[in-house]
């Protein structure tokens, strides 16, 4: 019985693919760079390198040399990419379907930025492209999918599946406007939110997974209802590890649920303080293996890299004050007995002024409840103008304060490392959380939507 059942096992695997790798081969006919998901490779004239990946199907894994494309690869899938001295860029393979099947892609890709430019910069498109808009281009798509598996019928099985759900949400967020997955206090359309949420029926097949399209428009569903919540799946707010793959479980069980469940610890791992590594350990648990082993050896390194850092204050009723635009003085202590929200930001800070918006719609949403939003800005005195100048332009709400004292003082206080830092201290004065990851992610207002009506 035990060899019938190792028999069957090894047939599954073999049928999958597991185990095999993907091997790409990158050939460099000239001086170049190649970006190949989030690694970067450098490359002579003349010079060879080999890149080998884990035995799995992907779809979605970014190439850039010299153009951009997606490619769909299988396990046991064998690529070359050369790279000619005329900048063109070839796709081979060893015989199979590998080479024939991303060059497809590569032509689907550069419809895709046809549009783009068609949108931006249609006078620099050729005369063939004149009046290019989404109808036509998923027209398109629709007739070269089919002509594709017309010739090779072999590809169907997967390729099909994957490419219709890319196609189907490609249009939906090019036809809405949809360029950022953070869809945190978006106002949708019932019409909208309803062809947005058939994400969670889609994900029955593991296949949709590898549609980058499927997953944006994941990303963007995930976003809502870490806000909305409108099943009251994830319960206290701030049990934000739990939040979060609590999160993961209004999609059913697969491997769409598990790489959302992943996703959304390894989004906020840079926030793990030690002395809640506890709770976050327990929530990897809960992960697929091979999710939970990738997580496990990425906060170790974390950990390690961070031995020389002061992440918790050893003063937790930080004693903290800045000057409002008018020159008064004003101390953090005045706020007792209401919870704060510390946004530490600067003018010239890009990610703290992309936080403002989003800012000023969950100050909406939690208006009459007992919360001061107090933004301290770090700006120097000699931009205090242009501080001035920025709150009144960005009609920024709550209490604005600059920094008057030293801002390596603040750093220390509070463990500073970069901006925007966001913290939340008690009505005693307490600070209960610190560096939070940014408003635009959700938890935040997960934790401040429960503070009580004034």
């Amino acid at each position: 019985m035990k060899k019938v059942l190792f028999c069957i096992v090894c047939l599954n695997m073999a049928l999958l693919g597991f185990g095999q790798p993907v091997k790409i081969k990158l050939v460099a006919e000239r001086e170049a760079f190649v970006v190949f998901g989030n690694e970067r490779y450098d490359l002579k004239k003349g010079e060879t390198r080999w890149i080998t990946l884990e035995g799995e199907d992907m779809y979605g894994k970014r190439l850039l040399a010299n153009e951009e494309c997606f490619l769909f690869l299988e396990a046991g899938d064998f690529l070359e990419v050369v790279l000619h001295e005329n900048r063109g860029v070839e796709l081979k393979d060893d015989g199979s379907l590998c080479a024939d099947r991303n060059n497809w892609l590569r032509k689907v890709d550069l419809l895709k930025q046809r549009l783009q430019f068609a949108r931006v910069m249609p006078q620099l498109l050729p005369k063939e492209y004149e009046g290019l808009n989404l109808e036509r281009v998923c027209d398109s798509l629709n007739v070269w999918l089919a002509t594709y598996l017309e010739k090779y019928p072999a590809d169907r099985k997967n390729f099909e599946k994957v490419m219709r759900t890319e196609f189907k949400y490609y249009r939906l967020l090019e036809a809405n406007g949809i360029k950022s997955s953070r869809a945190t206090f978006q106002e949708f359309s019932g019409e909208m939110l309803a062809r947005l949420s058939e994400v969670i029926p889609d994900a029955e097949d593991d296949r949709v997974v590898y549609s980058p399209s499927y997953w944006r428009a994941v990303e963007v569903y995930v976003y809502y209802l870490r806000i909305e919540d409108p099943r009251k799946l994830q319960g206290r707010g701030d049990r934000i590890y739990e939040t979060e793959v609590k999160l993961a479980t209004y999609f059913p069980k697969g491997a769409v649920r598990d790489k959302i469940a992943y996703t959304n610890l390894d989004n906020i791992l840079y926030w793990v303080r030690p002395d809640r590594r506890g709770d976050f350990d327990k929530c990897v648990k809960r992960l697929a293996p091979r999710y939970a082993d990738v997580l496990r050896g990425k906060l170790n390194k974390q950990d390690a890299d961070r031995k020389a850092r002061k992440l918790v204050p050893e003063n937790l009723y930080p004693v903290l004050s800045g000057e409002t635009m008018n020159g008064e003085r004003v101390d953090l202590s005045s706020f007792k007995g209401s919870w704060i929200l510390l946004d530490v930001w600067a003018t010239w800070c890009g990610p703290c002024c992309n936080e403002i918006p989003f800012l000023a719609k969950m100050e909406e949403r939690l208006q009459g409840r007992n919360i001061e939003f107090v933004s301290l800005s770090v700006d120097k005195t000699a931009d205090r103008e242009k501080w001035i100048k920025m709150v009144r332009e960005k009609e920024m709400k709550g209490v604005q304060l600059r920094l008057t004292g030293k801002k390596s003082e603040l750093n220390e206080t509070l463990c500073i490392s970069g901006i925007p830092h966001f913290a939340i201290i008690d009505p005693a004065g307490k600070l209960v959380w610190n560096g939070l990851p940014g408003v635009s992610y959700g938890l935040i207002y997960r934790i401040l939507k429960e503070v009580p009506i004034r």
